[in-house]
């Protein structure tokens, strides 16, 4: 039953996935300034990797448009389609039906992040693939980030599971998960507390799931 449920949720995601991952693989090879006929970054060729590349915020942010629309698309898409019923009846605690949703939708919105920083990352790494000075060290910030982006998924799936009339209110819990995210960059960034910054976003996440599964286990979805 677990099993057929990802299936469902992996086959409904299928196509923000690939659309996302088309354009994560344009911007890296942009970056990496391989000519795939499509530009997305114009990006000048002695760039330190990772230093000042508006490539790698830009993966960020179709990471972070992919999170929220998987979010979404998981808890209001369900409502729209009046699937809710059907879903809770099967023969698992609610607990499990959505504790199988958040674990297919965070992997999913994230390894589309991760992917494409440890492929760039790796080339960068690589000698001889650009005349620049490369660390692993310079990476953190993007690995941080990397760790954070669930934060964004979790805010759009309690924002869309919440039975709020108003739109305003309804995106608060997205709101507030970007505002955390933000501020835990923030501490790493200011401060180097890179580990403070990881349990923060760490402490920020587990709450969201516990109120996630409080309001799918009390929310009448009839």
């Amino acid at each position: 039953m677990m099993r057929a449920l990802a299936r469902k949720e992996l086959r409904e995601l299928l196509p923000l996935l690939a659309l996302a991952a088309i354009v994560q693989v344009i911007i890296v090879c942009s970056s990496m300034h391989v000519n795939l006929g499509i530009r997305l970054v114009t990006q000048s060729a002695d760039l330190i990797p990772f230093v000042g590349q508006d490539a790698i915020w830009q993966v960020f942010l179709v990471g972070g448009l992919l999170a929220g629309s998987v979010g979404l698309r998981q808890t209001m898409w369900e409502s729209n389609r009046h699937t809710w019923q059907f879903l809770l009846h099967r023969p698992l605690p609610r607990e499990a039906l959505f504790g199988a949703k958040l674990a297919v939708g965070a992997a999913a919105s994230t390894l589309v992040v991760v992917v494409p920083i440890l492929w760039y990352a790796l080339w960068a790494a690589s000698p001889g693939a650009h005349a620049s000075p490369f660390f692993w060290s310079m990476t953190i910030w993007a690995w941080l980030l990397c760790a954070l982006m669930p934060l964004v998924y979790l805010g759009a799936f309690l924002s869309g599971l919440r039975s709020a009339r108003w739109y305003g209110s309804r995106f608060l819990p997205l709101a507030a998960a970007l505002l955390a995210m933000f501020l835990c960059y923030g501490l790493s960034a200011a401060l180097s507390w890179h580990v403070a910054a990881l349990v923060a976003g760490g402490v920020v996440a587990a709450g969201y799931v516990a109120v996630i599964l409080f309001v799918a286990r009390t929310r009448d979805f009839s």
